[in-house]
């Protein structure tokens, strides 16, 4: 373990005073990017969509401040190639892994040049028929969830009025185009807040820049002693004026100090989760032990203990037949077996699938529905809340829509007829979801079942897709 750290403190030592160098012939800002967030993702794959939207999202907005200062939609052709080498080092040295960008397609599905239909500049594309509506669209504050689909909805119907039926790369690059021009308009702060709604990304940590438009990119490196190769040769390096060697020696020790601060941080909170999983595992062998005399359970439940601290979760059967008043709230029913409304003490509502089979063949699916959706996260997708096994009995918990499936009001007697704006509404939140499934999961899924009463609706009949997952005919990989 003292080898490790020590390995880690020099390594990251390393790389604060290597970054200034990497980035020096690239005009495209990235020194506020948070690279370590990327690397974390970009190491699970159950996380491969989300690491490519924050790689984009980071991307994206450095282009957008760059618009601000230039009014060019990207880095000009002679310097593509200097960005895009200089952006994987910086993300290598910060530990994303070489085949999460290959696999995000960086430099072609992520490039560094937003070219649409010939459209090279922010005034090319703020002059576009219809880019109107989207200004209109994408006012801030977009942290409402209403709002920022209405700026989503916007874009992508002017990406597509522009462009039409073109494949994914032509419009991931004029949708990000779009997002450029529209956030070089405005600051920092509101530039965060379009890039979070855009690319759908939390905890978009670029620090904002005091003023009304962002500073102009730094001047390129002239050639002096101080420009070299190693750490070392920076210190052999001494410039002709004693003043700017001892500010370039303060600012090597600042980030010295910040780096090992960062490191020694960061050890301490490895070896507390390494503390805490060991604990968790042990617990958990404890916990299944007896339920795995009656019937075997997967691997992927092992990690999951009953508590309320996550947003998937391992839920007591005890609490699931309090919620659901002794199994008598029933709202649906259909050839997995059982669906109920329940209601758990800490306010949580949720529906409860109970599963009819206990076969063999029952628990592979079981275990294979709860393995594809917990790695599933979007606004349009009904999100599994976490699972229950007692003994033969299986569970799993749904987010809880209020509003129930598409079919009955399109069906049922005596339901209000819904809007036509609400219809193409939720026919929108529908595509959105598809494209997630098929375009950011990993590996990409095919939902094969979309019909109306596979499509729920919640308070606000924003629409969310749904299906029994368990039946290998209705969502394969391709």
């Amino acid at each position: 373990m003292v080898v490790y750290a020590k390995a880690m403190l020099g390594f990251l030592a390393f790389i604060g005073l290597q970054l200034p160098l990497i980035l020096a012939d690239c005009p495209l800002d990235l020194s506020g990017s948070n690279f370590t967030l990327v690397a974390s993702l970009c190491s699970n794959k159950n996380e491969r969509g989300k690491c490519c939207r924050y790689m984009n999202a980071f991307v994206a907005f450095s282009v957008a401040r760059h618009a601000n200062v230039t009014g060019n939609l990207g880095v000009t052709s002679n310097l593509s190639d200097v960005c895009i080498h200089s952006i994987l080092q910086t993300m290598e040295l910060y530990g994303v892994p070489r085949n999460a960008t290959n696999f995000c397609g960086f430099g072609t599905k992520i490039p560094v040049s937003y070219y649409c239909r010939d459209r090279t500049t922010v005034s090319q594309m703020l002059e576009s028929p219809k880019f109107m509506d989207v200004t209109k669209n994408c006012k801030l504050p977009l942290s409402q969830e209403n709002e920022c689909r209405k700026c989503l909805n916007a874009g992508i119907n002017y990406v597509h009025h522009l462009v039409g039926s073109q494949d994914n790369i032509t419009l991931s690059t004029c949708r990000d185009a779009t997002f450029a021009a529209l956030a070089s308009q405005v600051d920092n702060i509101s530039a965060v807040e379009i890039a979070s709604c855009f690319f759908q990304v939390g905890g978009f940590n670029i620090p904002p820049v005091l003023g009304s438009s962002p500073s102009p990119p730094a001047p390129k490196a002239s050639p002096s002693p101080l420009v070299a190769a190693t750490p070392n040769q920076l210190v052999l390096g001494a410039p002709p004026n004693q003043k700017h060697h001892e500010r370039h020696l303060m600012s090597i020790l600042g980030i010295g100090i910040a780096v090992t601060v960062a490191a020694i941080m960061m050890l301490i909170v490895l070896v507390v989760l390494i503390r805490k999983k060991s604990r968790e595992l042990e617990d958990s062998e404890n916990v299944n032990t007896n339920s795995s005399k009656h019937f075997p359970t997967c691997r992927a439940m092992h990690k999951f203990q009953e508590g309320t601290s996550s947003m998937f979760r391992k839920y007591s059967y005890k609490e699931t037949k309090r919620g659901t008043y002794g199994f008598s709230t029933i709202i649906g029913r259909g050839g997995f077996g059982t669906v109920y409304k329940a209601q758990y003490t800490d306010g949580s509502m949720v529906a409860v699938k109970r599963m009819n089979r206990v076969s063999e063949q029952g628990e592979d699916e079981f275990c294979r529905e709860i393995e594809l959706l917990a790695r599933l996260h979007h606004r349009h997708l009904v999100a599994l809340r976490g699972f229950c096994i007692k003994k033969r009995k299986r569970f799993l918990m749904y987010e809880y829509m209020s509003n129930g499936c598409l079919k009955d009001h399109l069906h049922s007697p005596g339901k209000t007829p819904l809007s036509w704006e609400t219809r193409i509404q939720i026919a929108i939140d529908v595509a959105n979801a598809l494209e997630y499934l098929h375009f950011y999961c990993d590996p990409p899924l095919c939902h094969r079942d979309i019909k109306s009463s596979n499509i729920l609706l919640d308070e606000d009949f924003v629409a969310k897709v749904s299906g029994p997952l368990n039946s290998p005919e209705l969502l394969i990989s391709f």
